[in-house]
């Protein structure tokens, strides 16, 4: 049998669009024999997967340029017309094409309405939780009577099984396919077979929405009425008077059957409403699946002057940039202005494609669209440093998980061509980049450029809220070298100041030996595209040494190179007492403050200073041993044994080993006891070490043989 063509699948890219992609052309479908709904599924779900390649294909990183979207809130209190706004907007365009060539695709449009006061006024503290909690969700009601109401409501009545079979004769089959087609006929008119957006605007008579919400979507939607899909949804948006109770009492009767609500209200909608996952175009969570970067502009009266503000939000790692600004004095440098200030916001991005805990390969977002001695903001080279992100998706493409790795950074260190670089790892702990390999886990990095003046860094402790640390010693490092230096202690909340913005040259291991084949492979592109870099410290190649000796010699002995990075990136050591709890890379100035939580070291540090004190007790003990010994010993040479008998006496009551342990087994209990909590186990293991180290001690020094040996002396020396 041949399959009709009426029911080829059009190309999607996610599972969700197969299945409303199926259900569109459900009419079609019906055409087909029960037997080939598998085969036409798996047809759709192959579509699926060559759609999904074909854009993979069709998107080269390097060459793709930026997305960018910018949102103009201009205040009222300039007296622009529409036609004016229109025309800055259309310049703003032209100016951030000037600044950054191709390497960015710009379209300016006016802030949606839900948002206009937000980035106009409160643009410093704006959130990218604040930007998607003003979207509107579609819910449908799930109760019985709702339910029951949506079955009256509908045209066409469907029959029962007693009237359908009333004065018939029917075999068995025929029975079991009339009451299939009746059960059919009776799920399609159904309110749980309204699963999609298109559904809902084919089915349900209205959709209820707040009037402030209704008032800012009719401008919101302007835009796109030129679609059908559109132009029809308005129609039969509904504004309903009334709070979030009345609007639930409303779908829980079945008065309403769908409403759009704010996302952060959605959750008590939950025991009335299920709702549809929906994408609205002009909402910002459809702007960050489109755009890579969302420029957020405030244009605003400042007495004679206007001022500017401007933030970019990156949509990929949903990350708000801090906020640039100026003034200018009059609306025809608005342009130059705001393009200006997004340049300077702007941080471009390479994607991770692969690393070990050392080296990292980098590629370049865009920089095929450059040329080579080019000055671009979206340039990263040597010497620049990036932080990393990782970011999983749900089988809808949206982020499940967005996770910025804290104290990592990778200092980019050499080319290996045109669009990858070599990076070094900085990392507070051993394989931070390491990631599940797959194609809803991707790693992309950040620019940094630091801001500020100096960095607060805030040591806490774990799983403790509002705890600090104070009184740890910090020290100061460079990468790669061993020029250890301390830079002062935590005070009484936990906090140091970070000032040194000296840029350091670091060292770092070259990627020769790396046990991953990508990064071998292209540490052998990058050294066939230029000459070998030899370590200072090796010795000369042979002249007649082929490119491949060397790489071989190379990889017998890791070789160390050098750069100068353009960013005061350090690594610092927090010490308390004996202990290094931490190494945390930092750069100075790119945060205000950075919060590190250390691991609950309180009762290491506990028996630390108890067991200090013994050991200077036990230091005590074993001089007045000594003293007291070479008293005895002098006397014994004198033959003035009632002098060393008497002093014999005096060393016996001073405190050995067996009076000694019954006090370290009780700082050993105390500090292991678990009646104030459980202990981690290498806190645990930090103090039996510490005690056992003091154990060691008191049995070599504060044993009972110096006593007995003096004993037999003196009894000879009185038997003579």
């Amino acid at each position: 049998m041949e399959v009709p063509r009426t029911v080829i699948v059009p190309r999607v890219k996610n599972l969700s669009e197969v299945f409303d992609a199926v259900t569109e052309k459900a009419s079609m479908l019906e055409r087909l024999p029960i037997a080939w709904f598998p085969i036409a599924l798996l047809a759709a779900l192959a579509c699926c997967n060559l759609a999904s390649l074909r854009a993979a294909d069709e998107e080269v990183w390097e060459y793709s340029p930026y997305r960018v979207r910018v949102w103009v809130s201009m205040s009222p209190t300039l007296g622009l017309s529409d036609s004016s706004k229109q025309s800055l907007q259309r310049k703003i365009a032209e100016c951030a094409e000037i600044e950054f060539g191709a390497t960015i695709k710009t379209d300016v449009v006016e802030t949606p309405d839900a948002l206009f006061g937000s980035v106009l006024y409160h643009l410093d503290d704006l959130s990218v939780e604040q930007l998607l909690s003003r979207e509107l969700v579609l819910v449908l009601s799930k109760t019985e009577e709702a339910k029951d109401a949506f079955l009256a409501s509908q045209p066409v009545k469907v029959d029962s099984f007693e009237s359908e079979t009333a004065g018939k004769t029917l075999t068995k089959r025929e029975e079991e396919e009339l009451r299939a087609k009746l059960d059919a006929e009776a799920r399609a008119a159904s309110l749980n077979s309204v699963r999609t957006l298109d559904s809902v605007i084919e089915r349900i008579p209205k959709i209820g929405i707040h009037p402030l919400q209704f008032a800012a979507l009719q401008r919101d939607i302007v835009p796109y009425l030129s679609e059908e899909k559109w132009k029809s949804m308005q129609s039969k948006l509904a504004a309903i008077e009334g709070n979030s109770e009345s609007m639930m009492q409303k779908l829980a009767t079945g008065e309403v059957f769908a409403a759009l609500v704010p996302k952060s209200e959605a959750t008590q909608f939950k025991e009335v409403s299920r709702s549809i996952p929906t994408r609205f175009p002009w909402q910002p969570e459809a702007m960050l699946r489109d755009k890579d970067k969302i420029v957020l502009v405030s244009v605003d009266k400042d007495g004679e002057r206007i001022s500017i503000q401007v933030k970019e939000l990156d949509a990929f790692v949903r990350r708000i940039g801090l906020m640039q600004s100026m003034s200018v004095a009059s609306i025809e440098q608005i342009p130059q202005a705001v393009a200006y200030l997004q340049r300077r916001c702007f941080t471009p991005m390479a994607r991770i494609e692969d690393n070990d805990n050392k080296t990292a390969i980098v590629r370049v977002r865009a920089i095929g669209l450059l040329n080579a001695d080019q000055v671009s903001p979206i340039r990263i080279g040597p010497g620049d440093i990036l932080t990393p992100y990782m970011r999983r998706d749900d089988l809808n493409g949206n982020p499940t998980v967005l996770q910025n790795m804290a104290f990592t950074y990778i200092a980019v260190t050499e080319p290996i061509d045109n669009a990858r670089y070599f990076g070094a790892i900085f990392a507070a702990s051993r394989g931070a980049l390491v990631a599940a390999k797959n194609r809803r886990t991707r790693r992309v990095a950040l620019k940094i450029s630091p801001q500020f003046a100096e960095t607060e860094l805030k040591l806490g402790i774990r799983r403790m809220p509002g705890s600090s640390v104070p009184g740890a010693e910090v020290y100061a490092r460079t990468p790669g070298t061993e020029d250890l230096e301390m830079v002062g202690r935590t005070d009484w909340r936990g906090v140091i100041a970070l000032t040194n913005l000296e840029l350091p040259t670091i060292v770092y291991d070259q990627p020769s030996t790396s046990a991953i084949e990508s990064i071998a492979k292209a540490r052998m592109t990058a050294a066939d595209a230029e000459p070998l870099a030899i370590d200072d410290g090796a010795a000369p190649p042979d002249s007649q040494e082929s490119n491949e000796e060397a790489l071989k010699r190379r990889r017998e002995k890791p070789a160390t190179s050098s750069i100068k990075i353009n960013i005061p990136l350090y690594l610092y050591y927090i010490k308390n007492g004996e202990t290094l709890l931490a190494r945390l890379p930092i750069i100075t100035g790119y945060q205000e403050r950075e919060q590190a939580d250390l691991p609950d070291d309180r009762r290491r540090l506990q028996a630390e200073a108890f067991l200090k004190g013994l050991q200077a007790e036990v230091l005590d003990l074993v001089v007045r041993r000594k003293i007291l010994d070479a008293r005895i010993r002098k006397k014994l040479e004198e033959s003035k044994l009632d002098d060393a008998s008497n002093l014999l006496d005096e060393l016996k009551k001073v405190k050995n080993y067996e009076g000694l342990s019954a006090q370290i087994q009780a700082i050993q209990r105390r500090s292991l006891a678990t009646e104030s909590g459980t202990i981690p186990g290498p806190v645990a293991e930090r103090i039996d070490k510490m005690v056992d180290a003091t154990r060691v001690l008191m049995q070599k020094y504060l044993q009972d043989d110096l006593v007995r040996e003096l004993e037999v002396q003196l009894i000879e020396k009185k038997s003579k």
